[in-house]
């Protein structure tokens, strides 16, 4: 894991996540580089076709990553076979895009899973990733009106944040 995302072993820490499985604590930076290794489709110097065949295993069954009626699932059908994406414990979720060779990986202090969706696909946009049915595909994980437990809107989710590109 830390060859792939560029760090020392040693710069890694082990974790359990909510599914009971082991994972990592890393910079956003390094996991957001490990994806784009991994959406690349390359074949790699140290770990050969391997990167290429999860992309494609996750793209082609994205299903099988996150079950269905979730993020990942929706987030990855509206990518039409280029977004790898996988969302994580405590809002952390990142998406690589295999035709840019690039990877945005976000994390909300606050864990909150509704607030990071938005995030993530307001981030999206403004990098130029989404297309009109791509924006309306994931419409629904972007800004949606809070409900009273009656039904009545009570208020809404939005981002209003601005990317800046070094």
């Amino acid at each position: 894991m830390a060859e792939a995302v560029g760090l020392q072993e040693h710069q890694l820490a082990m974790g359990i996540d909510g599914c009971s499985a082991p994972n990592y604590a890393m910079p956003l930076a390094h996991l957001a580089r490990g994806f784009a290794r991994l959406a690349s489709g390359t074949r790699d110097a140290r770990f050969g076709e391997s990167f290429a065949a999860l992309a494609d295993a996750m793209t082609s069954h994205p299903d099988l990553v996150s079950g269905t009626g979730r993020n990942d699932l929706a987030f990855m059908q509206a990518g039409r076979g280029d977004w790898v994406t996988k969302v994580g414990a405590d809002g952390v979720q990142v998406v690589a895009s295999r035709s840019r060779g690039e990877a945005l990986a976000l994390k909300l202090s606050d864990g909150s899973k509704l607030a990071l969706y938005a995030a993530t696909v307001e981030a999206l946009d403004q990098l130029g990733w989404l297309d009109a049915a791509q924006r309306e595909a994931l419409r629904p994980w972007r800004n949606e009106t809070i409900a009273s437990i009656k039904g009545a809107p009570v208020g809404e989710r939005r981002a209003v944040f601005r990317l800046e590109r070094p």
